[in-house]
């Protein structure tokens, strides 16, 4: 009876290991489901309530950074040359993190004014879902996910579908 119990208990130790392990994969490699459309973020340089449903009628590009994130700093700075390129009001980033606003102030110091719109989420991003830095998602003008990827990207290998997006 004790060699039962005790390959049960094996058993079922490794089947909440490998649970654990997929779990921590899937968090890793798969972007989470865009279902925070509608929380309110506040835009760092205008104090503006928003969320990410206002911009709807814009392409867009939603970035869940930290400022200690080397990755995220990389692929702002591909924003940055992406707006340069894409000359088009209707086409927005908005680059959200949990931080203190005085970090993201900081940061948002760094690259061109008034381009690139930084905002502090209230809500932690791990309550939104984001475990993994930068998650960033292209959205098209009816706020649809056409593309999501996580820890970093090029997103001027993007341009063209961008400016496909935009005629549409």
């Amino acid at each position: 009876m004790k060699s039962k119990l005790s390959s049960i208990i094996f058993y079922v130790i490794i089947i909440l290991a490998i649970g654990w392990g997929i779990r921590w994969y899937m968090r890793k490699t798969i972007a989470p489901k865009m279902e925070f459309q509608t929380s309110e973020v506040l835009l760092t340089g205008s104090n503006t309530k928003t969320t990410i449903n206002d911009l709807k009628g814009s392409v867009v590009i939603v970035s869940f950074f930290q400022t200690w994130c080397g990755p995220c700093i990389q692929e702002m700075y591909v924003f940055d040359e992406l707006l340069a390129s894409v000359k088009s009001s209707d086409f927005k980033i908005l680059c959200i993190s949990d931080e203190d606003t005085n970090r993201i102030n900081m940061l948002q110091s760094r690259f061109t004014p008034d381009k690139i719109m930084f905002a502090y989420s209230p809500k932690s991003l791990s309550s939104l879902g984001i475990h993994v830095y930068p998650t960033t998602y292209l959205l098209n003008k009816k706020g649809e996910v056409i593309q999501s990827k996580l820890e970093g990207y090029s997103w001027m290998l993007e341009k063209e579908t961008i400016e496909k997006l935009l005629a549409e």
